[in-house]
C-alpha cells in the first residue's frame, strides 16, 4: 500500500492518480485475522500541502460471534480522506521545516500522514486504524432461521454434556445451575470444601 508520489507532487494542484487497489493485509496487524485481499479504489489528488488521499475499501475479516462464541467472517467497508504531506522537497531534496508546512498541527505530528524522503506514500497504518474502526462492537453469525441458532445450540449441549458427564463423573444434583466447563474444576472445589 506504498505508493511513489515523486512525480505527483512536481505536478500543479489539483493534478490526480487512480489505482484499482489488491492488496495482501494478512501482515497488517497480528491481531486481525484477514480472510481475503483489501479490494477497492485510492485516489490520489495534489493539493497545496502535499497530497490527498480518497479511498473506499472493502475486506472480510475473522471475529468471534458475540453470541455463540463461533468463527464468523465479518466483511469490511470503509472510506477514509487523508492529507499527506512530504518530509522533504521534491526539486531539491531540502527537509522542509514545519513552519513551512500548511495544516493542522495534528497532522502534522502524525507519523502515519508523512510522505518520506524518498516520496513514498504508504496507507498502511491508516488502512489498519480505519479497520478497526469499521468493526462491529458486537459481531454476530447472524442466525436468521426459526428458533435459536445451531451453534449456540451446540456449545449449549457441550456445556451441558461436559457437566453431566464431567471430570468427577458425577450428574449435577437437581436444583444445580448450570455450570460453565470452564469453571468446573472451582465447583469441585467447592464442593469438596462443603463435604
Amino acid at each position: 500500500m506504498q505508493f511513489n508520489v515523486a512525480q505527483l507532487l512536481k505536478e500543479p494542484i489539483g493534478s490526480m492518480r487512480r489505482y484499482e487497489l489488491v492488496e495482501d493485509i494478512s501482515e497488517l496487524d497480528p491481531e486481525l485475522v484477514a480472510l481475503g485481499p483489501l479490494v477497492g479504489e485510492v485516489e490520489l489528488l495534489r493539493i497545496h500541502s502535499g497530497i490527498l488521499v480518497e479511498a473506499n475499501l472493502s475486506t472480510a475479516v475473522q471475529m468471534m460471534c458475540n453470541r455463540c462464541l463461533a468463527p464468523i467472517a465479518t466483511p469490511v467497508r470503509f472510506s477514509f480522506a487523508e492529507s499527506f504531506r512530504p518530509l522533504t522537497e521534491v526539486a531539491t531534496g531540502r527537509y522542509l521545516a514545519p513552519d513551512e508546512f500548511e495544516g493542522s498541527e495534528e497532522d502534522l505530528e502524525d507519523e502515519a500522514l508523512i510522505i518520506d524522503e524518498h516520496h513514498i506514500l504508504d496507507i498502511s497504518e491508516i488502512v489498519r486504524q480505519n479497520i478497526w474502526l469499521a468493526l462491529p462492537m458486537a459481531p454476530s453469525c447472524n442466525w436468521t432461521g426459526a428458533g435459536e441458532c445451531p451453534n449456540w445450540i451446540a456449545y449449549r449441549q457441550e456445556i451441558q454434556a461436559t457437566q453431566t458427564g464431567g471430570a468427577d463423573g458425577g450428574i449435577p444434583e437437581e436444583g444445580d445451575e448450570a455450570i460453565d466447563p470452564r469453571w468446573a474444576e472451582l465447583l469441585k472445589l467447592r464442593k469438596r470444601l462443603d463435604e
